[in-house]
């Protein structure tokens, strides 16, 4: 990654201060140690290769050099902490919105990339990218809050480890063509950067309202998986904060943080 041709392919270089590294433990650990030093909104990290990359709870993110795009944004949003989870929502609407036009295989048909609550972007099934979201709080609103991207990009199938061949899709595998990362890097945050301000602080409940709009498994048997166990239901729809609705037994039960996985083989409700 080059940060000469990231700067170049933006048309306001000035918003962004980027770092760009060819080996990082970790852009999400970089930048909120940047953010407890006190950097500012729209510091971005870059790295060719993380070595320890991560996703929610801890899980191992597989990020080798010159396929994919593992960076992290920081930003210091003036939001209550029980709508943080909006800006969760709200990158995962960004990115699929940009990579559906950005990456179309033609003209007339936009990639139909589909959010999995919480954090990933998937096609047919298969994770493009996912997304983490960290930060500090004082109080009851966070200090500084760290986005942190994986995207697919160049992977060919035998560039994943064998374990995640049949789950894991790249933009190349989908379009059939190799992408300029550096130049979708810019792209997508100049346009994080605009829709950013377009949401936040005034129109949340449209955060919600498009994240459903490309929702997976709606009123589909799921399973959800969280800190008190796994069970399964019917995905009916998501709170004004962006939690799940799950109807199991009757009853609806609302969560805010686990897993979903698509119960496969039974009938839709």
């Amino acid at each position: 990654m080059d940060l000469t041709t990231i700067r170049e392919a933006l048309e306001e270089p000035h918003r962004f201060d980027i770092h760009v590294f060819d080996r990082l433990d970790s852009t999400n650990r970089y930048l909120y140690e940047l953010g407890r030093r006190g950097a500012p909104q729209w510091t971005v990290a870059v790295a060719e290769q993380q070595t320890a990359g991560r996703g929610r709870y801890q899980r191992r993110w597989a990020s080798p050099p010159g396929v994919g795009l593992w960076f992290s944004l920081l930003l210091r949003p003036s939001l209550p902490i029980q709508e943080i989870n909006l800006v969760n929502l709200f990158t995962a609407i960004s990115l699929a919105d940009f990579l559906s036009r950005t990456c179309q295989t033609t003209p007339w048909a936009p990639l139909d990339i589909r959010l999995k609550w919480p954090n990933d972007l998937i096609v047919q099934n298969r994770k493009l990218s996912g997304i983490l979201l960290e930060g500090s709080f004082a109080g009851d609103r966070p200090e500084y809050l760290v986005v942190g991207i994986g995207l697919n990009v160049n992977h060919q199938e035998e560039d994943f480890p064998p374990e995640l061949r049949e789950r894991a899709v790249s933009l190349r595998m989908i379009t059939g063509r190799e992408w300029n990362r550096e130049q979708l890097l810019a792209g997508f945050l100049e346009h994080y950067y605009e829709t950013y301000h377009y949401y936040f602080p005034g129109r949340r409940q449209e955060v919600v309202e498009a994240y459903e709009k490309r929702l997976a498994f709606r009123n589909q048997p799921i399973t959800v998986e969280d800190a008190r166990g796994r069970f399964s239901g019917v995905f009916r729809r998501l709170t004004a904060e962006g939690y799940l609705v799950v109807e199991t037994e009757g009853k609806e039960r609302i969560i805010t943080t686990g897993d979903v996985f698509q119960n496969l083989f039974q009938n839709s409700s």
